[in-house]
């Protein structure tokens, strides 16, 4: 599996955003008043602030050249085994070494050609639980794993790409004594079918991305829109159409907004608004947002539904959508069609 992006609690919020852009030379992504992010190479790694305290345990790779440079700034707070050693190997060079807030950090030498020098992605990431088969069973049974079990305590989870390093609780993480906590975590992996997990047990959750095939390797499709009418926006994608509201925000740099799922993550619609105003009047009326529904049922429901929020059924310009559908137009006047179809065969 590959991390696209990993999500930890966060304590120390001024001192990690300077230790990671900094000292480890990692690219800011995103910064908020509660929250910031960063690129570790391919890897997007986001801290998210809370009054828990941290203990993660998370590997950066990186090729040999870096490996040395990063070495040797970091050489004198460097963890050491029990033989006192600072520098190790497995199958390439390997050091530990610990952020602000505390976490276990490692950087190890994968021999990963790439022209941008630096790191190259989070290639491990600290899955702590009571019990490891019940954690593989809830959370990664769907994923193929290419390592042996280690033991009941300790494992490896996944493949060459990046793993979860499964711990028993209390389990520390190598190389201190201090036992490893269970704390909320967020991972967001390439995987082979879409979709999201949710521990029932865990504070943990995996949202699975799949690339598109063909030339746009796309993971995520986003149609954004401003509007000036985002409560009655809202109010028609929501109560009216039922879409499922998948995340929103406010306060940012003036913006708000609601994000609807088509039917989840993958693909989505957007909606922001500007507190100075954003009006987005439809530039045609053949600008379309199409729903085929095999359930004329289901169909007539919705259409209830719309109406019931003072929706009418629009003409549309093309006589194509009149026959097997109903037409409705939004509160900016944006069009949306129910097709009773079950669309391209």
């Amino acid at each position: 599996m590959k991390f696209l992006q990993v999500q930890l609690v966060c304590k120390n919020m001024a001192e990690m955003k300077r230790y990671y852009t900094e000292t480890l030379e990692m690219k800011l992504s995103m910064e908020r008043e509660d929250s910031f992010a960063v690129w570790a190479g391919d890897t997007r790694l986001l801290f998210q602030e809370s009054e828990e305290e941290p203990y993660y345990h998370l590997c950066f790779r990186t090729d040999e050249s870096y490996f040395e440079k990063m070495y040797k700034r970091l050489e004198n707070t460097l963890l050491r085994n029990e033989e006192g050693e600072t520098k190790l190997y497995w199958e390439g060079s390997q050091c530990y070494f610990k952020d602000p807030d505390g976490n276990i950090l490692e950087m190890l030498v994968r021999f990963k050609e790439r022209a941008d020098r630096g790191w190259h992605d989070v290639g491990e990431v600290g899955l702590p639980g009571e019990n490891l088969d019940e954690l593989v069973n809830e959370l990664l049974s769907g994923f193929e794993n290419h390592f042996q079990e280690e033991s009941d305590t300790f494992r490896f989870f996944g493949d060459k790409d990046g793993v979860f390093v499964l711990g028993k609780e209390g389990r520390p993480w190598y190389p201190l004594s201090r036992p490893a906590p269970i704390l909320p975590l967020k991972a967001v992996v390439l995987g082979g079918k879409e979709g999201q997990i949710h521990s029932e047990k865990y504070p943990y959750r995996i949202s699975v991305r799949t690339e598109w095939q063909g030339e746009l390797p796309a993971v995520q499709m986003r149609m954004a829109r401003p509007t000036d009418k985002l409560e009655k926006v809202k109010e028609f994608y929501e109560k009216g159409l039922g879409l499922k509201k998948i995340g929103g925000f406010s306060g940012h740099n003036g913006y708000e907004g609601v994000m609807y799922g088509l039917p989840d993550q993958g693909v989505h619609l957007e909606f922001t608004s500007h507190e100075e105003g954003t009006p987005c009047p439809a530039p045609t009326k053949d600008n379309l947002l199409v729903f085929y529904m095999a359930d004329r049922k289901a169909l007539e429901r919705i259409t209830a539904n719309l109406e019931a929020l003072g929706a009418k059924e629009a003409k549309p310009e093309n006589s194509y959508w009149e026959t097997d559908g109903k037409t409705f137009e939004d509160p900016d006047g944006w069009r949306v069609v129910l097709m009773h179809s079950p669309g391209i065969l």
